[in-house]
């Protein structure tokens, strides 16, 4: 979940492009959290479309902190004055596919064009059988490990729930830590129920989390809670405690984007030493994650053609490879995942993760695609998940209400 709240960082660049006139409003482009560790990049790259397209004159690049952007976005379509292309991710877009606000691209971009990226990933910038946005980066989710501690534990990397489980005993019992802190501010704990097959919603809409695998997995996360297998900072803290948590040596596991490996590289060598990767736990689906980040082209737009231009260039095979090796990421085109910097491991963390991550994309999916009113029903499931971990409702009647105040919604 991609969990893409701390991928990467954000202002705002005006490049000019060489020659040729310019236009009367410049093309618009907003990307979430790239700058500064990626300024010279992005710079290189729209100069680099610039130069091939002079006509088009000069390109307005905004780069936005990731907690502002969807605010941000919604007001600027609500005020007529949204950017050309914008850097979202699948939950972030839906809310403005909802309301109309962005192009449908499925006539406008060609099939040789569409068949460049996974079809897993093109998938998921889809709603009610139109394509609102084009796959960008990508990253699928790890289990990044202590071997000290689980050696101490006497166990290995967790691949499944019932594994995760008996390391969180081993890890507690053996060595007074916690084995992971589980993030409520991500899709982690939603993304289970869909490994665990059990989709959220059925065909109609309705609650389908509620039904017996679905109460036993809430009921696997409020038994971890009760037992004292997981951070009290659970039901209050998110995926930046968890890494605060694993860089501290506080935790056995850390659940998350390979990319976050160079931060525990550079902020916790000796830690970095003892770290291993291994592939993401999964359920009984045998599904695998991946968080995935887009461009969408708002119907605002005054230049369609060119923005789309713009879009597809940002994401073509050369450019994603560039900007996947930059950021540890993974590129959403097929082509670029075939250069040997996804395929030859080393000795380092952050090599091993990137290549177990790659392994995963063939097949991985983004679990939680976008349907109408997402993020409400992530809000009623983990509040009621929460009243549980507290005891104030069995998890039984949490999923129950869960459901009920989901079904009333839609």
């Amino acid at each position: 979940m991609m969990q893409r709240r701390n991928f990467l960082w954000g202002s705002a660049v005006l490049l000019t492009a060489c020659g040729g006139p310019a236009t009367a409003r410049p093309l618009e482009f907003w990307t979430m959290q790239l700058q500064p560790d990626h300024t010279a990049l992005i710079q290189s790259m729209l100069t680099a479309f610039s130069q091939a397209n002079p006509t088009l004159g000069t390109i307005k690049w905004v780069d936005v902190p990731w907690a502002d952007m969807e605010k941000k976005i919604l007001s600027a379509v609500a005020a007529g004055t949204a950017p050309d292309v914008v850097n979202l991710n699948p939950q972030f877009a839906v809310k403005l596919a909802q309301r109309d606000a962005l192009l449908s691209l499925d006539d406008k971009v060609p099939q040789v064009d569409q068949e460049r990226y996974f079809p897993s990933l093109w998938q998921a910038n889809r709603l009610k059988g139109s394509t609102f946005g084009l796959p960008w980066y990508v990253s699928t989710q790890v289990t990044i490990f202590n071997r000290t501690l689980l050696a101490q534990a006497g166990v290995q990397a967790p691949r499944s729930y019932g594994e995760l489980q008996k390391v969180a005993q081993a890890v507690k019992s053996k060595t007074g830590k916690y084995a992971f802190l589980p993030t409520f501010d991500t899709s982690q704990i939603l993304e289970s129920w869909v490994k665990m097959g059990v989709p959220l919603i059925t065909a109609q809409g309705q609650a389908n989390f509620n039904q017996p695998d679905g109460i036993k997995m809430a009921q696997f996360w409020v038994d971890l809670y009760q037992n004292q297998l997981l951070p009290r900072e659970t039901l209050t803290e998110g995926h930046r405690k968890a890494i605060e948590l694993y860089q501290a040596q506080q935790t056995a596991l850390l659940l998350s984007g390979p990319q976050f490996l160079q931060g525990v590289e550079k902020n916790a060598p000796d830690l970095a030493q003892i770290t291993g990767v291994a592939p993401q736990i999964v359920g009984s689906a045998q599904k695998t994650n991946a968080s995935a980040m887009n461009l969408v082209i708002p119907k605002a737009t005054t230049q369609p053609e060119q923005a789309l231009k713009l879009a597809l260039f940002i994401t073509n095979s050369d450019n994603q490879l560039a900007l996947a090796k930059a950021a540890n990421l993974l590129p959403s085109v097929k082509a670029a995942t075939q250069d040997t910097f996804f395929t030859l491991n080393g000795s380092d963390p952050a090599t091993q993760g990137r290549v177990v991550s790659a392994q995963q994309l063939k097949n991985a999916e983004v679990l939680i695609p976008p349907f109408d009113n997402l993020d409400q029903l992530q809000k009623l499931l983990y509040e009621e998940i929460q009243q549980a971990m507290l005891g104030k409702k069995t998890a039984d009647q949490a999923i129950q209400a869960a459901a009920l105040g989901w079904n009333k919604l839609v």
